[in-house]
């Protein structure tokens, strides 16, 4: 009985990857909506931690748009911190551009990032707010799409998928071909196929007075995902939320497996506290997991084909989405790593039912319903240096 429902599992999972390959081509082939003759000012709020290696790069792609008017204010919580001097020589080599740098502490709830944010917003003059990450790299005509996009009657806030670049070592391959397949597939498919709202933090644009309507910057810092809690209260205010046809390049610098696997943990965490159903159901969007049990509990040669079957369609769907955005993948690589991932993300998936705490940007916080923020106990504790997440402890040295 179970060879029969493993194998009707590995189907399902074949058909949910199409549905995600091709709602990601529906969403790419899409066409940036037509720009009225005066455009908005916009003021790009650019929050920083540390100074990755491609960060002057990263900052440089925002001082090269193609944009009639805009402003860019950068924040850090410390004067100490490596990026401010990053940005204040990328900002030096274009002084066409409004550059502003906020250097502050001044906390407004519990997450870190919107803290940062609230920060820097305080020193924007423009209505419209571009809220982009630090390790985010863009096209000229970025600022430009995203603008369209909510200037589309009804829409208030507009996001952008991600494109993820590079990527070293095997933790860095495996996490582009998480963003490349997973990651996009679902920020395509959720809205199109099930009218969820999905909003990615990496980049997003809405006007201030959406933002003071949702409960601003005190109310998202209650919250982990920010980006998601957001996303939904615009659109509980009768408003769209929409996903630009354009993605924006999120470097990856070299990452190990451990590193991988604790970015993934933090995500997964994550949408099992926003969307617990959801949640369950990703196991259903990974056919190597049924594919491997019907060869482990069932072999013969129907699972051994079956098995082939699959590890044929998850490198398909790897090498599809990447070529698809433009990118050019190792055929040779592309079965192992999609192989790997599968078989990784099922071991890691019951962890966020068990554990519900997370070490972020020097603190350990428990997430609740929705991944509203408790520090708990722990209220005012900083973690020490060894308890920081690697890429969190080279960023606060």
């Amino acid at each position: 009985m179970i060879g029969p429902i493993l194998a009707g599992l590995t189907i399902l999972g074949w058909a949910l990857v199409l549905a995600m390959l091709l709602a990601q081509r529906r969403l790419l082939a899409g066409y940036p909506a037509p720009l009225p003759a005066d455009l908005p000012p916009v003021s790009i709020l650019k929050p920083l931690k540390g100074a990755d290696p491609d960060l002057e790069s990263n900052l440089l792609s925002y001082y090269r748009l193609d944009y009639p008017a805009y402003e860019v204010l950068f924040g850090v919580d410390g004067a100490s911190d490596p990026a401010l001097t990053v940005a204040r020589g990328v900002a030096a080599r274009h002084p066409d551009v409004r550059s502003e740098f906020v250097v502050s502490g001044r906390r407004t709830g519990l997450n870190p990032k919107v803290n940062n944010l609230a920060n820097i917003a305080a020193r924007a003059r423009y209505e419209l707010l571009l809220i982009s990450d630090s390790n985010v790299a863009v096209a000229p005509d970025h600022l430009s799409v995203m603008v369209g996009e909510l200037l589309r009657p009804g829409v208030g806030l507009v996001t952008a998928p991600i494109r993820a670049v590079g990527g070293r070592g095997l933790g860095g391959l495996l996490e582009r071909t998480q963003l490349n397949t997973f990651v996009i597939g679902g920020v395509a498919a959720v809205p199109l196929l099930l009218g969820r709202v999905c909003a990615v933090g990496k980049t997003m644009l809405l006007r201030r007075r959406e933002l003071e309507r949702i409960g601003g910057w005190r109310e998202l810092a209650r919250y982990l995902a920010e980006d998601q809690v957001c996303g939904e209260a615009v659109r509980n205010l009768g408003l769209r939320v929409v996903v630009a046809p354009r993605p924006v390049d999120n470097r990856l610098g070299h990452l190990t497996v451990r590193q991988f696997a604790s970015r993934h943990l933090r995500w997964a965490r994550l949408r099992r506290h926003l969307t617990p159903a959801g949640y369950l159901g990703e196991l259903l969007v990974n056919p190597v997991v049924p594919a491997a049990l019907h060869l482990a509990l069932a072999p013969g040669r129907l699972s051994a084909a079956l098995a082939a079957a699959t590890l044929a369609a998850v490198s398909a769907w790897s090498v599809a989405a990447e070529r698809r955005l433009g990118l050019s993948p190792s055929l040779v690589l592309a079965p192992f790593l999609a192989t790997m991932r599968g078989l990784l993300l099922a071991v890691l998936w019951p962890v966020p039912f068990i554990s519900s705490s997370v070490a972020w940007r020097g603190r350990r916080l428990r997430i609740g319903p929705g991944t509203l923020l408790d520090a708990g106990e722990e209220a005012g504790a900083w973690l020490a240096p060894d308890e920081l997440q690697p890429e969190e402890a080279a960023a606060t040295s």
